[in-house]
């Protein structure tokens, strides 16, 4: 197979490319008016703001009031969201081995020759095994790698505006993972004079990036979002963001120059929605009109691409893939093709991560919260409005004839006022010249009326008050104790559940994504292998009480027999994390909790010694007088002495002091029984021999 390994700039081949693309980008913009019309009705709807065709049908002298009850429950779907997907005590996702791993040649050797090192049999049950081992070695490596590189890059700070994105906008986007320079120190030796020297080094770590729905550009023909032929993102940049562009050594450098050479102002022209937009922001972007001619537009396209058109641009394709599509990105001003290359991390791993909030058929980019709401937020609108129009007009309203009243008098309304009035004459003097007029009040079904689409608003959005933090709504009886109260926010959580699955998704794309970044820039044979990447966002829904509750069920029916085959310490650990207390701020250091276990062994034993060393003083004791006592009983010739012996042996067989204290007593029961027979026992008298 013959490859370019040496390939050039083909202008030519680059520059119909370039048109071809452009080309395609109309269509893409286009396709997007409807979901665009659909983001600004929910931007106005978050912020309070009637649509202007809302607007034009309110008259101009009634109220405007807009209740920001959409508002409200984005923030808390937001906070809810955030909660559930990123809980205390354990990550969203994990880094698993695969059940079968499929270890590169040099690895495989390694676990072979390990098992030979350690003898025994060899055979595919325990190859299999030793392999399973290998790989979930390096799975556990690179969790941590992972978890390191999230935490750098503060991602729960940029997982918020993704949630809120798709919260609002229905679909929020993460692009990455790109590079960031850092510098890493290091050190190093001198083969000559041995000195250790430090040193400072280059170095990339991974880096992702919040990208508006706004500059998103998708194929609204795909069938889903995993399904497209390619999408658009579209940057405003300003010609110094432009020129540092030219500058990095995977931009076409020559093609920028000549390009800003030819055009001194920007391409850059306001799209509608963003004049829409500017028009109804209430800063001061709407008067930085003229500015716009100094902006760049620059359209990114990301997938399928001709080996042909890649290898145009420089990229090193073999020649049986020119025929070929694949996945590449294609950078453009205007028609002109300032970057080609190949997908970043491979063919199969995406640059951008889609978390769509609800599916929906008629839509890739899917449903969300203001959309399922919006004719409940303006019926909500409409009552309050008429509820104020109509508080505004009941007050003190008279009618007033003025031909009545006595010429000169002040028509207004005050208190303790009195009214003069000419005498009309017949039946008109029993009218009075000021009349009340009463304005009727429906401040109460109104009210009621409210309360009601605020009602349908909770049941629309899936999120009852429980779940926004207002428990009222539950009864004082579900409170009132913390694990009825966990079952309750936990089961106000439930209507969720397939938001959550959908950001599990999104989970796996991004891990996907990090972990083949830190696979190619940042390769390390002690980690990188062959696993899997599994989400858990769902199964924090679970109500943790009933986990918490099988856990105890389970420790309490440990049987002795069982106990050796239990792991102690990690069955500790599983209850901490279902009462959401952080495993690693409670548990001990595993080494200082055996130390501390052997010491407490240690000094039981001690007391148990003592405690033998008493009874065995006692039953010396009980055996000395015991012997006494028995001396004197042979020589009276009873017999109570075996059975205080007997009670004393079994004393000391047994071990225990209950058994001393009941030998103790029945020596002493002896000796009074001994002293009783001494004293009765008739004393001889001298009279015969």
């Amino acid at each position: 197979m013959e490859t370019q390994l040496s390939p050039i700039i083909d202008d030519a081949r680059l520059n119909k490319l370039g048109e071809r693309l452009f080309a395609v980008w109309p269509p893409y913009r286009d396709d997007r008016r409807a979901i665009e019309e659909r983001w600004l009705k929910n931007l106005r709807q978050v912020r309070g703001v009637y649509d202007p065709e809302v607007l034009r049908m309110i008259p101009a002298d009634k109220s405007k009031a807009y209740p920001k009850m959409t508002a409200w429950m984005v923030r808390g779907t937001i906070a809810r969201l955030m909660q559930l997907l990123f809980p205390m005590t354990e990550k969203n996702y994990g880094i698993k081995e695969s059940p079968l791993p499929d270890l590169p040649t040099a690895q495989l050797q390694e676990v072979l020759d390990g098992l030979v090192a350690l003898g025994g049999e060899m055979n595919d049950t325990v190859i299999e095994k030793a392999i399973l081992a290998h790989a979930k070695g390096k799975a556990e490596r690179m969790e941590v790698k992972v978890s390191d590189d999230l935490q750098e890059m503060e991602f729960i700070t940029l997982a918020r505006k993704v949630v809120r994105s798709a919260v609002i906008y229905n679909v929020g986007i993460l692009e990455g993972p790109l590079h960031r320079a850092v510098k890493s120190r290091t050190w190093q030796q001198d083969v000559n004079t041995g000195k250790w020297t430090a040193t400072e080094v280059d170095k990339y770590k991974p880096l992702f990036e919040f990208t508006p729905v706004w500059s998103y550009y998708p194929d609204m023909t795909a069938q889903g979002i995993d399904k497209q032929d390619g999408w658009f993102i579209r940057r405003i940049m300003t010609r110094a963001e432009v020129e540092a562009l030219g500058r990095r050594p995977d931009f076409l450098a020559d093609r920028i120059n000549d390009y800003l050479r030819k055009n001194t102002s920007g391409n850059y022209q306001a799209l509608w929605w963003e004049s829409e937009i500017k028009g109804e922001a209430k800063s001061a972007q709407a008067s930085a009109q003229g500015k716009e001619s100094r902006k760049f537009e620059i359209l990114a396209y990301y997938g399928g691409v001709t080996g042909a058109d890649l290898r145009a641009a420089g990229v090193t394709v073999p020649d049986a893939d020119l025929g070929k599509t694949i996945n590449g990105v294609v950078w453009m001003i205007d028609n002109v093709v300032i970057k080609a290359k190949l997908a970043p991390l491979g063919q199969n791993i995406n640059s951008h991560h889609v978390f769509v909030f609800e599916d929906d058929d008629l839509s890739i980019l899917g449903n969300g919260q203001c959309d399922v709401v919006r004719d409940t937020q303006l019926s909500l609108c409409e009552t309050v409005r008429a509820m104020l129009d109509n508080a505004s007009v009941i007050g003190p309203m008279c009618e007033i004839n003025t031909e009545m009243l006595t010429p000169g008098q002040d028509m207004a309304i005050s208190k303790n006022k009195t009214w003069f009035r000419e005498s009309m004459g017949g039946q008109s003097d029993a009218i009075p010249a000021v009349r009340n007029v009463s304005i009727e009040s429906h401040l109460p079904d109104l009210l009621q009326l409210a309360n009601l689409f605020l009602g349908f608003g909770d049941k629309e959005s899936g999120l009852p008050p429980a779940a926004l933090g207002d428990t009222t709504g539950g009864g004082s009886e579900a409170l009132r104790t913390s694990k009825n109260a966990s079952m309750f926010l936990g089961a106000a959580a439930l209507p969720i559940r397939d938001t959550v699955r959908n950001f599990d998704t999104f989970t796996i794309s991004m891990i996907s994504a990090l972990c083949a970044w830190n696979t190619r820039y940042d390769p390390n044979p002690t980690r990188d292998g062959d696993y899997d990447v599994i989400a858990r966002g769902s199964t924090s829904l679970i109500a943790k009480e009933v986990l918490a509750q099988a856990l105890e069920n389970f420790r309490a029916g440990i049987t002795p027999d069982e106990a050796p085959h239990v792991k102690i310490r990690g069955l500790l650990a599983a209850r901490a994390k279902v009462n959401d207390i952080p495993v690693d701020e409670i548990l001990e250091d595993e080494d200082k909790a055996n130390a501390t276990i052997e010491r407490n062994a240690q000094m039981q034993g001690a007391q148990v010694q003592g405690q033998m060393d008493l009874i065995a003083a006692q039953v010396k004791e009980v055996l000395t007088r015991a012997l006494e006592h028995e001396a004197k009983a042979s020589a009276l010739g009873t017999e109570a002495g075996v059975t205080v012996l007997q009670t004393i042996i079994d004393a000391i067989t047994k071990g225990n002091k209950s058994a001393a204290d009941q030998a103790k007593n029945l020596v002493a029961a002896h000796a009074a029984d001994t002293s009783r027979i001494v004293a009765e026992k008739p004393v001889p008298t001298g009279g015969g021999k």
